[in-house]
């Protein structure tokens, strides 16, 4: 032994590799554990061209954050918002949509059901690679989700090569990591589809930082990374399961938890079927049991052909017994069997670890199981353990509690164990070779009891978990005329007790029973005396409250002369409150008469000043309008004169082009002289031309001026009119608050109805008189 180991060693930082690996099953207990988990790893798979499939247990129903989720019913619109979540989250990864098998929330339990539906997901989808959550999670379903998970791998073909835990909740003693830095963004992405989580806990800072961690001291370096337990399946079949589990082996056994399937105790509950309408129920109680791992036996003890059982669920592994068939009996026909051979029978076909008797008329509660397998895992030595039972009459009504200690002086003398109280180790029956008496018609249980403890203590749970139901049954246990009556064969089973024990126990016994007597009377006594003063305290009590009705008769007498005299007062009040209200009412027609004549006045004399601003307005337009008129003429005129000018000079320029065209020939000789004459007159052309267009330009100016002006004067206009308008608005509008003010006043006087405040009345016009006393 060694007291340390280095890092690598202890904490290895081996890289994950899947080197052929083309089909990878994902096994996710609740929506959101897939990516949460190994998201990471889901999106590089499927970037390396795997095929990917995830399958979602249970249906996320009680993942909304109540103070008490495990008791909480599922929410319908939270499981469908959960499974669109997981659906995105698929699509943000790059996986198939996943598969949801619908199993309640936080009821996970390793059994039939569980282990067969993953079972068939992995025959469905053949992987090569399984992803499981740890053992070490917190959550329970997670734990029964890695029980079964790992033992449905365990019966697969070799096929299926490894298994991956991943941590969600908690860390797990990793042995392999994978860097998520490619598809880290893909990750954050589904994990923020949770929106329904995200909500309840801050899901993707404890992811993020969970990456971080892992990332710590891998090579080449990293920023974040996904970290796994692997494990070998060939070696889990050839070693067992503790070859796939690290260091939380010895946590979980400490714990009393299992860390292989096969350590999960198999219960035989035995069942002798009389065949009668109670039998459902009785079965059904059994099928509820919180522990999954068991067995139903029933014997047909009814002497008929059994009613078909097709009722119970396929999860429950049941086996009907016949009794051996006598040579004398015809064919077909079944034959009858006594109680005691019915439950020997039973013992022999029972296969479980321990094994519980269940009468087809009795209940089970659904921790009666758990709790007796948890009490014998705290008491190794013991050979069965069993708890409380409620006596109820065939209508419910409750008759007593079987709940003592344990003792075995007392069970010497009497039967305190009901049969469906006790669950027993079958190894000890086989050892031994223990058999219920058959030539007892009842009380064979007892008998069989007393053969269980020898050498052997029972461990007692205290609490009720089962029932039984008084009054079902035939075994005419209470019929003092029946030869089977209890006190007959409870005689006998005493005296054979007395022949077969030695008289010094014998002896014991009987001192302990004479003890526990005079202990039971010394008790009995304590509790008549408590009772006899208790019953003095009531009746004294009945005397004080007597008086004290009494005093409240009086006192209520006088309360019901006060509450008279206080509706006189409430009378006479409500007739001044009238009064003061329909005065209040017509000092407000006045005061609303009023206001409603000046509002009138401000409207007529805002009226009128519109009115002005338009006539202003409609002038100031006519004022530019004949000033844009007179400039219109203006410049018609001067395109006019400028239009005959150039119709002067195009007629000069014709006539003297007509004289050189006719004097041609004489005016060659003279071509240097009527050239200048040309130059001459066309340079006067010019000059005229620049004249006009000088002019042009000059009454261009002056009528821009003009308009410039007119715009001036047009806009002082309107800005004057504007200040007007709103010193009317705001006079307007102090009137409407003066008014608002008033009718406040009035308001708050008739909700008031005191007549302190009528002073703000007299203010007004017209209230002049005193309103009040």
């Amino acid at each position: 032994m060694q007291d340390q180991k280095p890092e690598l060693t202890y904490h290895p930082r081996n890289l994950l590799s899947w080197p052929g690996v083309e089909r990878v099953l994902c096994v996710a207990p609740h929506p959101d554990d897939e990516v949460f988990g190994c998201g990471g790893l889901l999106a590089a798979l499927v970037d390396h061209g795997c095929r990917v499939q995830t399958v979602i247990l249970t249906c996320g129903g009680a993942g909304g954050g109540g103070a008490n989720p495990s008791s909480s019913p599922d929410d319908q619109a939270l499981i469908a918002q959960r499974r669109e979540e997981s659906s995105q989250a698929a699509k943000a990864l790059g996986t198939p949509p996943p598969e949801f098998l619908s199993f309640d929330d936080r009821s996970l339990r390793y059994g039939p059901a569980l282990k067969a539906a993953l079972a068939g997901a992995i025959q469905q989808h053949t992987p090569q690679l399984l992803l499981l959550p740890s053992l070490s999670e917190p959550h329970p379903d997670h734990q029964a989700a890695a029980l079964a998970g790992l033992a449905a791998a365990r019966e697969a073909g070799p096929s299926l090569r490894t298994v991956l835990f991943y941590e969600s909740g908690a860390p797990l003693h990793a042995n392999v990591h994978f860097p998520i830095d490619a598809v880290a963004e893909s990750k954050w992405q589904a994990v923020r589809c949770f929106t329904s989580q995200l909500g309840v806990e801050d899901y993707e800072g404890h992811a993020r930082a969970m990456a971080a961690l892992r990332a710590f001291g891998l090579r080449p370096a990293c920023r974040e990374a996904e970290s796994f337990f692997q494990v070998d399946m060939a070696a889990v079949r050839e070693k067992g399961a503790l070859a796939a589990l690290p260091q939380w082996p010895w946590v979980r056994e400490r714990l009393q938890l299992a860390n292989d399937p096969a350590q999960l105790p198999l219960v035989s509950v035995l069942v002798r079927s009389m065949n009668r309408a109670c039998l459902p129920e009785a079965l059904a109680s059994v099928a509820l049991q919180t522990h999954a791992n068991l067995e139903l036996v029933l014997i047909n003890a009814s002497g008929q052909p059994h009613a078909p059982l097709d009722y119970l669920p396929a999860t429950l592994p049941w086996r009907l017994i016949e009794p051996p068939d006598s040579p004398s009996d015809l064919p077909g026909a079944v034959r009858s069997c006594g109680r005691a051979h019915a439950a020997n029978l039973a013992l022999q076909a029972a296969q479980g670890e321990l094994a519980l008797f269940l009468d087809d008329d009795d209940l089970l509660e659904p921790q009666h199981l758990e709790r007796l397998i948890s009490a014998l895992a705290d008491h190794p030595q013991a050979v069965g353990a069993y708890a409380g039972v409620r006596v109820e009459t065939h209508d419910g009504t409750h008759l007593r509690d079987y709940d003592l200690p344990w003792s075995r002086e007392r069970l010497q003398g009497v039967n305190f164990l009901p049969i469906h109280a006790v669950l027993f180790r079958m190894q000890t029956v086989r050892e031994r070779g223990l058999r219920f008496d058959e030539e007892l018609p009842v009380l064979e249980d007892w008998d069989f009891w007393l053969q269980l403890t020898e050498g052997a203590d029972l461990v007692h749970c205290p609490g009720v978990s089962a029932v039984y139901r008084q009054g079902l049954g035939q075994s005419a246990l209470g019929d003092p005329e029946h030869p089977n009556h209890w006190r007959v064969w409870h005689r006998r089973l005493l005296e054979r007790w007395a022949d077969d024990t030695s008289s010094e126990a014998v002896a014991a016994a009987l001192a302990w029973h004479a003890v526990e007597l005079d202990r039971v009377q010394v008790q009995t006594v304590r509790l008549v005396t408590s009772h006899d003063s208790e019953l003095m305290r009531l009746q004294q009590s009945k005397q004080d409250a007597a008086q004290q009705v009494q005093a409240l008769e009086s006192a209520l007498a006088e309360t019901h002369a006060l509450a008279l005299q206080h509706q006189a007062a409430r009378d006479v009040l409500q007739h001044r409150v009238e009064v003061f209200s329909l005065e209040s009412q017509a000092a407000l027609v006045v005061k609303e008469a009023e206001l409603q004549a000046a509002v009138a006045n401000l409207a007529r004399e805002l009226a009128k000043r519109d009115a002005q601003g338009q006539l202003f307005a409609a002038q100031a337009q006519r004022e530019l309008d004949a000033a844009q008129a007179q400039l219109h003429l203006s410049t018609a005129e001067h395109a006019r004169q400028l239009h005959a000018k150039e119709a002067e000079l195009q007629f000069a320029v014709q006539e003297h082009s007509r004289q050189a065209q006719a004097k041609e020939a004489e005016l060659q000789r003279f071509s240097l002289e009527v050239q200048r004459t040309l130059d001459a007159k066309e340079a006067e052309f010019q000059r005229v031309a620049a004249q006009a267009h000088h002019a042009l330009q000059a009454q261009s100016t002056a009528q821009q001026a003009l308009r410039e002006r007119m715009a001036q004067e047009h806009a002082a206009a309107l800005d004057v009119l504007s200040r007007e308008l709103a010193t009317l608005r705001h006079q307007i509008s102090q009137a409407e608050a003066e008014r608002s003010q008033r009718e406040s006043e009035l308001r708050a006087v008739l909700a008031s109805r005191s007549w302190r405040w009528t002073a703000a009345l007299r203010r007004g016009p017209g209230v002049a008189r005193d309103l009040g006393p």
